[in-house]
Order: structure tokens, then sequence, then C-alpha cells
């Protein structure tokens, strides 16, 4: 099952987290709707650690996953974490994933991933994917800290790495799908 996870994509200019606002309105919402932000207020990475980044230079958004996986629960971060090193790969930086939720190069943090989720009476009511990728930001207080543009010299296209980042996860929830079909 290949998935358009650019379907259903809401912009927000600024918003206090991604993630948040996919909380507060997931019954709403579409599975698959993608929330993503040029600023946001208060985001925040796993034990609520701020993520800094500044305005419009990062990539910061959010997938909603309702009730029906497209894939099997076992298998999100194995496809989120695979999805941004292949990104990067195509951009020929060599990035790796450290435990719980960060993609590394070297010794800087590029990228952030936060999974929350919803049950009820043990059924899965959603699954939020928030994802923090370092793009064109060339300072920052955290001196873990690294973008593209630091690693390329050079500025990249948003908008172009985010359909890049949609284009792998896409690939990956159709591979692990067809992965499982023999089970």
């Amino acid at each position: 099952m290949r998935i358009d996870f650019l379907q259903y994509v809401i912009e927000f200019d600024t918003v206090d987290s991604t993630n948040q606002y996919l909380k507060h309105h997931y019954k709403t919402l579409p599975n698959c709707t993608i929330v993503k932000a040029n600023y946001q207020t208060r985001g925040h990475g796993q034990f609520n650690r701020y993520w800094e980044s500044n305005y419009k230079e990062n990539l910061m958004f959010s997938l909603l996953i309702k009730k029906e996986l497209p894939f099997p629960l076992s298998d999100i971060s194995p496809i989120v974490v695979s999805a941004i090193i292949n990104t990067l790969d195509e951009l020929n930086i060599n990035a790796y994933y450290q435990e719980p939720n960060d993609i590394y190069v070297g010794h800087h943090k590029i990228a952030g991933i936060l999974i929350e989720t919803k049950y009820d009476n043990q059924e899965l009511e959603y699954m939020i994917i928030g994802i923090g990728l370092n793009v064109n930001q060339d300072e920052f207080e955290t001196l873990n800290a690294i973008s593209i543009k630091k690693l390329l010299k050079k500025e990249c296209d948003l908008d172009k790495v985010f359909k890049r980042l949609l284009k792998h996860l896409s690939n990956n929830v159709l591979l692990v799908n067809l992965m499982n079909l023999g089970d």
C-alpha cells in the first residue's frame, strides 16, 4: 500500500507545537494528516526537551496516524529513521541513528524524532510522529547541533527536502507492507 503523505498537509507560519496541534485536533482530522510549521513557540523532543529552530530555517512537522495503521506498529521507528537517513544520504551526508530518537552526523545532532501515542482500552487512538530536521540554520545555542547547510556549505530548498523525506516515508511503508505479505 503506497501512501500519499502530501494529501493532507496543514501548514502554519507559527504554532506552539505541531505534535500538540495534532493531539488537540486528531478526532476531526483524516488519517495521515501532516502539520508543518515555519516556527514552533513550544517545540520539544522527548522528556519535553526544547527543540531549537529558527524561523523558516528547518523542517518541523508531525504526522498523524489513526487507528488503522498502514504498517505494523513495531515498524514505525525503523520506517521513520530510515526515511531521514535516506534523505540525508541523497545529499551525500553520512548520518546514523542514536537511541532513543536522534539522528547524528559525527558527534552532532541533525534531527530528532518524537513519537507519541494514545490508547483507549488497549486500542490505538492515535500515533503522532514529530520530526525536526536541521536544514538551513547556521548558529545553534546547543553546541552539538548541526544542519544540512553547515555540512554542504550551501542553503537547501526546504520544500524539496520535505518532499524527499515524505517520498522515503511512503517507500518505506510500501516496503514494510510488501515484506509482511508473506507472514
